[in-house]
């Protein structure tokens, strides 16, 4: 096999720092980043032998950066990055301008440990806050505690300003101008649903939780959810038209309690318009699962499946994701689970261009996507080699993240059109390396700095 040597570039000459550099001179620089670049000339050459297409010089290049720390956390969008910051006298939560780095607002906020964090959505930037700790008894007699949010509230992204606050907890689906919130008790058990407008919250529709329940799902119609399903440890599940709380229909199915223990026990979950239950743990053996899957009106089953351990199912463009054993899945049919192809691959599957594609992470120890055909399973160009960080499906793109060695990482873009990957540069490695992106922008943290980049 014939390696070429990748042109790194000049990445020690960077553009100057927009007026009013946020934080001082970055600790992750020029300087830094030069050395870096030319110490890894021997592992990007060690990447290309792996097959991967890197056409091009690298194109990333550093344009602000801000102290930060392993107990903050950072999300963004289009226009800003927002990190969330306790400390001493309180929290804080601020907003950069994602270009320049200008601090947009700064506001104190009494909404909880940082890892609730901070979620742009559709126009407004929820909080969850509040936070409450329950105990919840298993099957064989041990005790599990978990965390949820107790309250949620929305500001302008644009201001800081408060637009509202409601008790409960965000359920992660919406229609974009409206969102799904639940309250429980200090038992876990759902006590109140309701529906609220996304830019002002007030309430569009609300109802009692059906009694017992502890468990809510929300299933999607072409990419609207139109049903929501609750569940109680005995297996009463009901259905709830979305648009208004209505009950549609309620039926008790075969349930098991999960065990905090074993992880032996039913659970709850949807796809493609569909209700989905897992059993885990079939007659004690809790390397045999079972796959129910059931249609949404009328919880009557449309197809079951045994797999061999833990079951996963999801999405997978037009067809349905199902792991069969450790790294094997299957793309099955949605109506009859009739199987269409099947791969070996990580059961963490993400979809690109509209579902049109997918990315399957690999298997090994070494990280790597493939680009496949969602309807065929036809793998599209070659296996691309890093971890998923994040993906944009405007600009068709996907970013992936290796470490080389103990001091370097490589930053990569792949097509999901072509599947062809592209070096963008390297980073210093370290377990705080964290990176997501909007557009041509790139931000990781990484180790004490959050730094901005851009990336062609």
């Amino acid at each position: 096999m014939s390696v070429s040597v990748i042109d790194l570039g000049d990445v020690s000459s960077l553009p100057d720092e927009p007026e009013g550099y946020p934080g001082g001179r970055p600790g992750f620089g020029r300087v830094r980043v030069g050395r870096l670049a030319k110490a890894a000339i021997a592992a990007v050459v060690t990447l290309v032998a792996g097959g991967s297409a890197l056409p091009g010089p690298p194109v990333l290049r550093e344009v602000w950066s801000v102290p930060t720390s392993a107990d903050e956390s950072m999300t963004l969008d289009a226009d800003s990055v927002y990190l969330h910051r306790p400390g001493e006298n309180g929290t804080e939560l601020t907003a950069y301008d994602l270009r320049t780095g200008r601090v947009r607002w700064t506001r104190p906020i009494d909404t909880g440990p940082s890892w609730f964090g901070a979620t742009p959505q559709h126009g407004v930037l929820l909080l969850p806050g509040d936070e409450q700790t329950i105990e919840v008894k298993s099957p064989d007699g041990g005790m599990m505690g978990y965390s949820y949010s107790g309250s949620l509230t929305a500001l302008d992204p644009a201001t800081g300003e408060q637009l509202w606050q409601r008790p409960g907890s965000q359920h992660w689906a919406d229609t974009g101008e409206t969102l799904l919130m639940y309250e429980r008790d200090r038992t876990g058990t759902l006590t109140w649903l309701r529906q609220v407008r996304m830019r002002d919250g007030s309430i569009v529709w609300e109802r009692r939780a059906p009694a017992k329940a502890d468990t809510v799902e929300v299933l999607f119609d072409d990419g609207t959810p139109n049903r929501i399903v609750t569940a109680g440890p005995r297996g009463r599940l009901t259905v709830l038209r979305y648009t208004d709380g209505t009950e549609v229909t309620s039926r008790s199915l075969p349930w098991q309690k999960v065990s905090y223990n074993t992880g032996v026990g039913s659970s709850l979950g949807a796809v493609k318009g569909r209700l989905v239950v897992v059993d885990t743990g079939l007659e004690g053996n809790i390397d045999r699962s079972r796959v129910t899957v059931y249609r949404a009106d009328s919880l009557t089953p449309l197809w079951s499946r045994e797999t061999n351990g833990w079951a996963n199912v999801q999405d997978c463009g037009p067809l349905v994701c199902l792991s069969t054993a450790q790294g094997l899945f299957e793309a099955v049919d949605p109506e009859t689970g009739a199987r269409r192809w099947a791969m070996a691959g990580s059961p963490f599957i993400g979809t690109v261009a509209d579902g049109e594609r997918l990315l399957i992470p690999g298997t090994d120890d070494e990280p790597e996507q493939t680009l496949v055909d969602a309807a065929t399973g036809r793998v599209i160009g070659p296996i691309a080699a890093g971890g998923l960080m994040s993906m944009d499906d405007e600009e068709g793109t996907a970013t992936l993240l290796r470490q080389l060695d103990p001091t370097t990482s490589v930053l990569s873009r792949i097509d999901t059109d072509t599947g062809r990957s592209t070096v963008l540069g390297v980073l210093p490695a370290g377990d705080q390396v964290f990176c997501s992106g909007s557009g041509r922008r790139i931000v990781c943290t990484l180790g004490d700095r959050l730094v901005v980049m851009t990336a062609g």
